[in-house]
């Protein structure tokens, strides 16, 4: 008996997360969700309109399952898709602030799930990890406001599942690193920031440091062996293992250019620290709130006086010209003790005791379906992500879209890309003139001073490796078919064809990182397209 407590007790504390760690996670997401449509506004109409790189007619028949999911495949213009956009920014503001918590969360979660089905061409890992946290989250106590005001731990298989993903996703990766020979050997991550498509900001000037790279992908191999650490330590050990992972998303995200991953890896930290860790962080963090909270309170506070101000004069002048004063008007009753007294006849203590009681029963029977629901996910993700290594075989209906070997977190796995890939896209006007159609201004085979701008975003990135990679001819034509419609949208001009070219360059033939020209540049020519066609 005694093990067994101490086994539990040690589980426990290894697999609860803090309730002041999950009003933080809320926040994040939130916040993240915001930041995610900010981005995707830039591409809405080439990505989610029937205008763009995928119209539902395509949509459906290339992915009829997961299209089905898909809100935003409702209509096909431009308005509705920003229309969601704007309900789904609603919802995650909501959802930061902590107002109609489980609301918000829900929309937030069916209106991320059906903008992601809207086009799963475009999608990444980060949009995974997100879509997977929130739907982890929303069986939590996510709180409300913004301030701790519990320092409970949840022990639900929820939480147990929010601590479970982000190391599934470290432990695939690592495996598949480790079946490779150039992650052992440390020298991907130098082929990493030869890429010019994905190096940001410090990665320009890190890629001229080839022992540090080594060094580098050495330790991130070594730190992804390590992640099960994450639930095994506790205490200030816990809180420095998250630390260390974090500073390795922040190092991605200021080298590399690949979307929100790297915030959203952060984010996904936020459960594992420790209860030591949030007794320092809640006092500021509550006094910050407080204090924009005090702030706010007194610009609400001078408008409420100044509107009551109007109001009563208005009230003054009404009755100075009203034949007679008329009697004050009472509070009115809260409508529930309203409805309750006439309804029963002043018997509602027995009325409103029943419904409490069956309104706990229901709540009772609801937590329960939902903690069977969680634990039900949480060994499907296991199942699932170890099928995605080959080491257990699932069922795989000719139906289902997915497999898990496309859903595996293969991140630069087991060898990253050998070349360095950019578009050209030709197009001819009506006039005779030729542009360059994603980027604008005359064609030109030379790439850019700012060789990170060869894609649009990294979602465009994405995007067009997938068009590369699976050489297919229907994805290729709804591409070019795209890019009429995105300048014909923004320019005056319209067009009458488009050449579409792949450009790339082995990164192992110059030992210079940014090295782009020269004879090493193979041109490769996609498709042409008739943009009246």
């Amino acid at each position: 008996m005694d093990w067994y407590r101490l086994l539990r007790s040690a589980g426990t504390r290894r697999l609860s997360v803090d309730q002041r760690a999950l009003v933080a996670l809320r926040v994040a997401v939130g916040l993240l969700l915001l930041t995610d449509l900010l981005l995707c506004t830039r591409s809405l109409v080439f990505f989610y309109t029937d205008g763009g790189s995928l119209p539902r007619s395509a949509l459906f028949a290339r992915f009829p399952i997961t299209a089905n999911l898909s809100v935003h495949a409702l209509f096909g213009g431009a308005w509705w898709v920003g229309l969601l956009f704007v309900a789904a920014a609603v919802a995650a503001t909501a959802l930061a602030l902590g107002r109609w918590t489980k609301i918000a969360a829900a929309c937030s979660l069916v209106l991320l799930v059906s903008l992601h089905a809207r086009n799963p061409i475009a999608l990444n890992g980060g949009d995974s990890l997100l879509r997977r946290t929130l739907l982890w989250s929303l069986f939590l106590p996510l709180g409300t406001g913004l301030t701790f005001e519990t320092r409970a731990q949840c022990r639900h298989p929820a939480a147990v599942g929010l601590l479970v993903q982000p190391i599934v996703l470290y432990v695939v990766n690592a495996v598949i690193k480790l079946r490779g020979d150039v992650w052992l050997s440390g020298e991907a991550v130098k082929y990493v920031f030869r890429i010019d498509a994905l190096t940001r900001f410090v990665g320009e000037y890190l890629a001229a440091y080839p022992t540090l790279l080594d060094a580098l992908g050495t330790a991130w191999v070594m730190l992804l062996c390590c992640s099960p650490l994450l639930v095994l330590t506790t205490g200030r050990a816990r809180a420095t293992v998250v630390a260390v992972f974090a500073s390795a998303h922040v190092g991605m995200a200021l080298t590399l250019g690949i979307g929100l991953f790297p915030l959203i890896g952060v984010a996904a930290l936020i459960p594992y620290l420790p209860p030591t860790a949030w007794d320092k962080v809640e006092g500021s963090w509550n006094r910050s709130v407080k204090t924009a909270r005090r702030v706010g309170g007194e610009r609400r506070a001078a408008f409420e006086d100044l509107w009551e101000k109007v109001c009563r004069q208005i009230g003054r002048l009404g009755r100075g010209r009203s034949l007679g004063a008329a009697p004050p008007m009472k509070p009115m009753e809260p409508l529930r003790q309203r409805i309750g007294t006439a309804g029963s006849g002043g018997r509602t203590g027995s009325t409103s005791s029943l419904v409490s009681v069956d309104r706990g029963r229901i709540a009772t029977r609801i937590r329960r379906i939902g903690r069977a629901v969680a634990a039900t996910m949480v060994v499907v993700v296991l199942i699932w992500n170890t099928a995605s290594l080959g080491y257990v075989e699932v069922p795989q209906p000719e139906a289902v879209e997915v497999s898990p070997q496309e859903t595996r977190w293969d991140m630069f796995a087991p060898s990253p890309p050998t070349r360095d890939v950019w578009y050209v896209a030709v197009g001819t006007l009506e006039d005779g003139e030729r542009v360059e159609v994603i980027r604008g201004g005359e064609p030109t085979w030379a790439r850019s001073e700012r060789r990170w701008s060869s894609y649009p975003s990294a979602r465009w990135r994405k995007y067009l490796e997938v068009v590369r990679w699976s050489d297919d001819d229907w994805l290729q034509r709804h591409f070019a078919s795209g890019l009429c419609a995105r300048w014909d949208a923004t320019h005056r001009s319209r067009l009458s064809r488009v050449t579409v070219y792949v450009l790339s360059r082995s990164v192992q033939s110059s030992t210079e990182p940014n090295a782009s020209e020269g004879p090493s540049v193979r041109r490769t020519r996609v498709r042409t397209h008739e943009c009246s066609s």
